[in-house]
């Protein structure tokens, strides 16, 4: 099973603005993302919407929390977990949310939830990735010329 893959990339915008908290003095914050489809079946063109529960952790989430609000668009690229619990009545229960581990906000300073992170005012567009992360705790020299 080592060769199996878990990964999502999906385009966007918050339902609603981030909910932000720390979690063992690690930054946590939650957010829901509504994908939409259109589509053309029998000649009739069809949209449908679909939601999906996100997290991101550290870094990521103080971008998130302070740049986008509901309706900003994201590219959010992760990975699925479950989560399972009990519920009082006993019975199993389970939820599966999308771990961010980079993202993209996409859409002008003037969009809902702003979105200039990072990035140019012409760019419209703002990009984060874990790895950023992982990179300053690795030891790498920051002198490095290239």
């Amino acid at each position: 099973m080592a060769n199996d893959i878990n990964r999502v990339t999906l385009v966007g915008r918050l339902t609603r603005d981030p909910e932000f908290k720390t979690v063992n003095g690690t930054s946590l914050v939650n957010f829901s993302l509504a994908n939409g489809r259109t589509y053309v079946t029998g000649g009739e063109k069809k949209e449908e919407t679909h939601f999906f529960d996100c997290e991101a952790w550290g870094k990521g989430a103080d971008i998130i929390q302070q740049y986008c609000k509901k309706g900003k668009q994201l590219v959010i690229e992760g990975r699925l977990k479950q989560d399972t619990w009990e519920t009082m009545e006993g019975k199993k229960a389970s939820r599966i949310r999308i771990v961010v581990e980079n993202f993209q906000m996409i859409g002008g300073a003037r969009e809902n939830g702003g979105g200039e992170y990072g990035s140019s005012a012409n760019s419209g567009s703002s990009s984060y990735s874990s790895a950023q992360d992982d990179m300053g705790s690795s030891g790498m020299d920051d002198d490095i010329p290239f």
